[in-house]
């Protein structure tokens, strides 16, 4: 029986409006819409079919909704499978074509992506094999890297280092150099890169006080923030925060010169006596022993009374490791100038800075007297006035590094020719006064008399 083609009447109104919908085939998507014409003033229902191949946008019209689904469909799934590029291509291109859509069968990854893919890829490894990037990936990616952030993972190592009996000085200066580091970088340790390091070191602002404050860091100063970062992020890589096999993103960082390191600033002779002549009687000890045997204020913080040896003849002070910054033993002569200003101590126990509990602490007592005076007391001057003055009183660096804890290399570099031979003369000729003898041998009995008590 033969079909009657039947004849589609127009309409003289505009058909109501119809929701468009999308025919989908794995990643490929066809849009069809409604879309009604009018033909000598007649409506007629009419649909478009939208869809792109090989970067054009490509529109099919149909009558009847049952056929733009159709067609939809049969674009939809041609696309998804390929035909219609393979049909398009000829010869070499569409063996290319195929080989390679069958590289990627069953990774579920259409070829332009993949395309895309490969070379994002190969732009950042350049002239590298992808496969050997690729297995060397695989072969570090197979330890899990426990994840922590630079804030937990400092204190973590702090922790440590007090466990394993590291200097307190050592400890300290790591953890308020890498405390300003983890107030910049909060988030984990696996996702800070060389050069935002680099840039924190470039934009570190100096936090001394005075003419200084807020300015540019000096060379040694950022590469002491520099060594702190390298070993926050060494300490990672061992303990498994990082891949163990591969150097860390800290110690890619360069070192910067150090030529504009500044003279170390020392007390004048007179500025000493002045300082030892009006201090209160609690402060002699400690700014005796600091300004004329060069031990550090780490150090006087923690010695005790036993440390000092006041023999007749040549006394001496023997500093335990337990207490020196580089955890090695040290002797020091005891000059007769100091034994002056601390014999009526002797006999004494304890720590000498009893009544300070940290090496701030003695410093801040040590700075706060020095100003009422108008003398800057800074951070090392009186270890830096002693071993300047008596490498010039002995013209022998090598002894005067051994007993200071320092290099006869950084001796020479740094302190040789500060000063002459007539202000160390001075320096360590300053000794107390009669009267003020008589007091410090009160203050001192009467410490005894305390601790008698006890």
């Amino acid at each position: 029986m033969a079909l009657i083609k039947r004849k589609i009447k127009g309409r003289s109104r505009r058909p109501a409006k119809r929701s468009p919908f999308d025919v989908k085939r794995d990643s490929v998507r066809v849009h069809v819409r409604f879309s009604p014409q009018k033909i000598a003033g007649a409506w007629y229902e009419s649909w478009i079919v939208e869809y792109s191949f090989h970067g054009r946008r490509i529109r099919e019209r149909c009558n009847l909704l049952r056929k733009a689904k159709a067609c939809a469909e049969a674009v939809a799934t041609k696309l998804a499978h390929g035909e219609l590029r393979a049909l398009e291509l000829r010869g070499e291109d569409r063996r290319i074509y195929l080989a390679a859509e069958a590289q990627l069968k069953g990774l579920k990854v259409r070829l332009d992506v993949a395309a895309r893919e490969y070379g994002e890829a190969k732009r950042l490894v350049k002239d590298a094999d992808l496969r050997s990037v690729a297995s060397f990936y695989q072969k570090h990616a197979r330890t899990k890297l426990k994840p922590i952030t630079i804030p937990d993972l400092i204190q973590e190592m702090v922790k440590t280092l007090e466990l394993d009996k590291r200097g307190d000085y050592h400890v300290r200066d790591l953890d308020v150099r890498l405390g300003r580091f983890a107030k910049d970088f909060p988030g984990q340790i696996a996702d800070v890169s060389t050069e935002q390091i680099e840039n924190w070191l470039r934009g570190l602002k100096s936090l001394a006080k005075g003419a200084r404050y807020g300015g540019q860091l000096m060379g040694r100063s950022r590469n002491n923030y520099r060594n702190a970062i390298v070993e926050l992020f060494n300490y990672a890589r061992k303990h498994g925060y990082l891949p163990k096999d591969l150097s860390t993103e800290a110690s890619s960082t360069n070192r910067v010169p150090e030529d504009d390191k500044r003279d170390n600033e020392i007390f004048l002779p007179e500025q000493i006596e002045d300082l030892l002549w009006h201090a209160p009687l609690q402060l002699i000890p400690s700014m005796a022993i600091k300004a004329f045997s060069g031990v550090r204020t780490e150090e006087i913080a923690f010695m005790e009374w036993k440390h000092i040896f006041f023999r007749k003849g040549n006394g001496y002070i023997i500093l335990p490791k337990a207490i020196t910054k580089k955890k090695r033993r040290r002797i020091m002569p005891l000059l007769p100038n100091l034994r002056k200003w601390i014999e009526p101590f002797e006999g004494l126990t304890g720590r000498i800075c009893e009544q300070w509990s940290t090496p701030q602490s003695v410093f801040q007592a040590w700075d706060r007297f020095a100003t009422k005076r108008q003398i800057k007391a800074g951070a090392n001057r009186f270890r830096n006035s002693f071993i300047s003055y008596r490498v010039a009183q002995t013209s022998e660096p090598d002894k005067v590094a051994l007993a200071t804890g320092n290099s006869a290399e950084v001796i020479m570099e740094d302190w040789l020719e500060l000063t002459t031979s007539e202000d160390a003369a001075r320096w360590f000729n300053t000794s107390p006064s009669v009267k003020r003898m008589a007091d410090l041998t009160v203050y001192a009995n009467k410490l005894k008399r305390a601790m008698a008590a006890e």
